[in-house]
């Protein structure tokens, strides 16, 4: 693979960091210190970004974009506000699960305004008992004779758009007995029997976790994504796109916190000299770009697999992923020391950058269960049966 963006990627990527600069940025201090979500006017514009639908070919509505490009845009608009892109990238993955899996009247309906910004999704799998086992989900959904449609009873915890999106997607268990298959369902917000409510937690302050109770839903037939019961395949697929973006992520925002240490240790006097001229200094320094390259060259790897349809493209994904968010949380962590005290106040981006990406090491599977799989595929040993 070439390991520089074309001309047009790049000059999408150029007018990308611009509009940033220009309309995102300089909000973003306000909006996180009062905790207020991102305007929806900012979700609209990054529409017409490919961040909403862009992976889609053209007859969907899409861009066409390559994962390729679409992780370099995504990875700037993490390193400006990380909060908008989870509420961006949750919302992509929905559109995309309903657009390449789901129904032509569920792409009519739903697509349009999810592709414009109009409307936001929520993708519901992670459980209180369920994380990193995803087919083990709680959530129940059965037949309702009188309707013909669905009864859905169950509760989801750490939901990124839980509380504020407009729908969402849904997995719950529709076999019977000892009979693990899954379902996914289109639920809208305003169903009777669904609620939520908010999560805190110590990053994420613009895109807040939900819980979602879900007390003796109806939907109607025509929400079942898909095939009954083949639902934990649509969920695997998608969670290991998302550990590709979740390693652009990571090297966005490893990126910016390695600029603002540059910057600071470019400045800030001691010894009547600047900082950045102590070999210690520089020795961070050194570190912090090495861990950002590789960041960069891992998740270009990961998504130029994807690209190519590779076979070993999994693995990939979940190294890049594994890697990525244990390095972004070093690379803070030696801007956060470079700044001295001025990096642990609010005074500066970083300690948000270090909050906001500390739960990707859990997220889209844990880094310990991304290890698991990587051995297994090399040793074809499982450590988690036997």
């Amino acid at each position: 693979m070439d390991f520089e963006l074309a001309d047009w990627q790049r000059a999408a990527s150029d007018a990308f960091a611009d509009y940033l600069a220009r309309e995102v940025a300089p909000i973003v201090g306000a909006h996180e210190r009062e905790r207020r979500l991102p305007p929806r006017e900012l979700v609209r514009a990054m529409s017409g970004y490919g961040l909403l639908g862009g992976l889609l070919p053209e007859a969907l509505g899409g861009q066409g974009l390559d994962h390729v490009t679409y992780g370099t845009l995504l990875a700037q608009l993490a390193g400006t506000w990380a909060s908008l892109r989870s509420m961006i990238s949750t919302s992509n993955l929905v559109l995309s699960i309903i657009a390449e899996r789901g129904s032509a009247e569920q792409r009519e309906r739903f697509l349009p305004a999810l592709i414009r910004g109009d409307t936001l999704a929520f993708f519901g799998l992670t459980e209180p008992n369920v994380g990193s086992d995803a087919s083990g989900v709680e959530t129940r959904a059965e037949r309702d004779l009188a309707s013909g449609g669905w009864r859905l009873r169950g509760r989801k915890l750490y939901i990124s758009n839980g509380i504020h999106a407009d729908l969402g997607v849904v997995f719950a268990r529709t076999g019977s007995g000892e009979d693990r298959a899954v379902s996914a369902f289109i639920v809208e917000r305003g169903t009777a029997g669904f609620s939520a409510r908010e999560v805190h937690a110590m990053g994420m302050h613009c895109c807040p976790l939900g819980e979602l109770l879900f007390d003796d839903v109806l939907l109607p037939a025509g929400n079942l994504i898909g095939v009954e019961g083949q639902a934990f395949a649509i969920a695997k697929h998608y969670l290991n796109l998302g550990r590709c973006f979740v390693a652009y992520v990571c090297a966005g925002v490893a990126e910016a916190a390695y600029r603002e240490a540059c910057r600071y240790a470019g400045q800030r006097q001691q010894f009547g000299r600047p900082i950045g001229q102590f070999q210690l200094v520089q020795q961070m320094v050194a570190d912090m770009m090495t861990r950002v390259e590789t960041s960069r060259l891992l998740a270009a790897r990961a998504a130029d697999a994807l690209d190519r349809k590779s076979a070993d493209a999994q693995r990939w994904c979940s190294m890049a992923k594994r890697h990525n968010s244990d390095a972004v949380l070093r690379v803070c962590e030696d801007a956060m020391q470079v700044l001295g005290g001025a990096g642990y106040t609010s005074d500066f981006p970083l300690e948000r950058h270090y909050r906001d990406v500390r739960h990707l090491a859990i997220a889209e599977g844990s880094n310990q269960i991304q290890a698991l799989l990587l051995a297994q595929g090399e040793l074809g040993l499982s450590a988690l049966r036997g």
